[in-house]
């Protein structure tokens, strides 16, 4: 199978290849995007509830730092 994927990957020019690989990145980064989205509006969810930050960092994987940030915009909006 991997010879076979040589085989098709040595049809496409370097430009082609370049342009895959961009689309390739660019729909990780757009995937990478929305979960970092969804993990923050879950720590959001959690600190309304008043769960520790420990918790929610390790619930949503988000850094501590970030907690704290949403945390204290949060604080500003009340």
């Amino acid at each position: 199978k991997v010879l076979q994927n040589e085989v098709k990957m040595s049809n496409f020019s370097p430009r082609t290849m370049s342009n895959s690989w961009m689309k390739d990145y660019d729909e990780a980064v757009l995937r990478y995007e929305g979960a970092q989205d969804k993990a923050r509006e879950m720590a959001m969810r959690m600190l309304v509830k008043d769960e520790p930050v420990d918790k929610i960092v390790e619930y949503t994987r988000l850094s501590v730092s970030d907690v704290l940030a949403l945390k204290a915009s949060l604080d500003q909006k009340q």
